[in-house]
């Protein structure tokens, strides 16, 4: 057998050549092999040495994509898996239950595992690498997995560039990567993109593209790449959680006292980060004064307010 990707709760079988299962009352025929198939461990058991049936099959290769959509064959599986009509509804059924409301780094890492099965099966569909690069800046920008925001930021850009490749007219394409650029410090390439959505757009959206545009002319950007600062306050939230908290509160400071960057990213979360700071070293004070500088960014920052709350008292 070759070889094959490891994936929890699944084991490979090997179809005999010129194999083949069918369903839905024989309107779907899928040829096996020469690939090693995934089967789920239960339904393995369950064969006792008997062949696998349609269902059996689908159910492996289902779970295989949805475990680790980048495996050996992942083309082949993807291929296989559009024999499944009520697999690839629940696919589509999940990513959009996901992308309508505000979810947690865990669940972005699973959309975009689920938009990774169907951009294998659509290779040629532009929506897929957009809607993977777009989650991707979503989770590079979340506190939770700043750590990871360089690697995260990267992939965005890859997906991104892969979705104007095959539809170089998609603006949400567009708008993402040159935020994705801006981000990794790649302001020319940034400034291009905004120059050709300029004239789509109007208002409050016009004035903004048109003001970070001059900004960058005129030199206007922050000390290092955005991404850096995202590192470095992943790398001050652990050293509160560590105790060293003059350390983090010193980091934080300095990517505050950036004013380019404060001005692109107005975050809440870091005069937030500095309160904490603060109060863990005994000054209730600048607590209050970081706290409401968060409640100045983001009025319905609740942790502030429920902290700012506490210190007054």
């Amino acid at each position: 057998m070759e070889e094959t990707t490891p994936i929890p709760g699944i084991v490979y079988y090997q179809p005999p050549s010129g194999s083949q299962v069918t369903g839905l009352d024989g309107k779907v025929v899928l040829p096996l092999g020469p690939e090693p198939l995934p089967l789920l461990e239960e339904d393995v058991q369950k064969l006792a040495g008997e062949p696998p049936g349609y269902d059996e099959v689908g159910r492996g290769i289902y779970q295989a994509l949805r475990s680790d959509p980048g495996c050996r064959n992942c083309e082949r599986y993807a291929e296989m898996l559009k024999g499944y009509p009520h697999y690839v509804s629940e696919l589509a059924t999940n990513i959009l239950m996901l992308g309508e409301k505000d979810v947690e780094v865990p669940y972005l890492e699973r959309r975009v595992k689920l938009l990774r099965v169907l951009a294998l099966m659509e290779p040629e569909d532009a929506n897929f690498p957009l809607e993977i690069g777009a989650t991707l800046l979503e989770q590079g920008l979340r506190f939770s997995a700043l750590h990871l925001s360089t690697v995260t930021l990267y992939k965005s850009e890859a997906y991104l560039e892969k979705a104007l490749r095959l539809a170089p007219d998609l603006l949400k394409a567009k708008s993402s990567l040159a935020e994705v650029y801006f981000l990794l410090g790649k302001y020319d390439k940034a400034a291009a993109l905004w120059r050709e959505l300029v004239p789509g757009v109007e208002g409050e959206s016009a004035a903004e593209l048109n003001a970070r545009l001059a900004r960058i002319e005129k030199g206007e950007l922050p000390k290092v790449p955005a991404v850096d600062y995202l590192e470095a306050i992943a790398c001050a939230m652990s050293l509160r959680e560590d105790g060293a908290f003059q350390e983090a509160a010193a980091i934080l400071n300095d990517v505050m006292a950036d004013a380019w960057f404060a001005l692109e990213f107005p975050m809440a979360e870091i005069p937030y980060l500095l309160a904490l700071c603060c109060k863990d070293m005994g000054g209730a004070g600048d607590a209050r004064t970081y706290l409401r500088q968060a409640l100045r960014l983001n009025p319905d920052f609740a942790e502030a307010k429920s902290l700012l709350e506490k210190l007054q008292q």
